[in-house]
């Protein structure tokens, strides 16, 4: 009987130690599990708080560009400096005279004879030239 007691015992000590390794194997377990989710959800929180910056500055750049154009739009909404931009275009760009003048077409030529490459109208120097600002 005695023998039966002491068996009894070892099996209930060795039962409470499996019991005991579970839980801290279990404790082990979840502690990893919380410390990887807390892991990642810092790397999102990054990850997100980098794409909201570079959001905000295209937004910011977006915003200027819009109030540079819409300065624009402004001048050439305002009579004399359609009139003053028209005649620009007019002279610079199409090559246009008024009746009681006279276009002179002139073609640069390079020291060796070679003609220069055509130039294009600079529209900034034009804008600029008629009071439009930009930028």
């Amino acid at each position: 009987m005695e023998s039966e007691d002491s068996t009894l015992a070892a099996v209930g000590r060795f039962g409470l130690r499996v019991s005991r390794f579970f839980a801290g194997v279990l404790f082990v377990a979840l502690t990893i599990f919380a410390v990887v989710g807390f892991i990642s959800q810092q790397q999102a929180a990054t990850r997100l708080a980098a794409e909201v910056a570079t959001r905000r500055d295209a937004l910011e750049t977006a915003r200027r560009e819009q109030a540079i154009l819409t300065a624009e739009v402004a001048a050439l909404n305002d009579p004399v400096r359609y009139v003053q931009y028209a005649t620009l275009v007019g002279r610079h760009t199409l090559l246009l005279a008024r009746p009681d003048e006279t276009l002179v077409l002139v073609t640069w030529t390079n020291a060796d004879g070679a003609p220069v490459a055509n130039r294009t109208a600079d529209w900034k120097l034009i804008l600029h030239a008629a009071g439009i600002p930009t930028t």
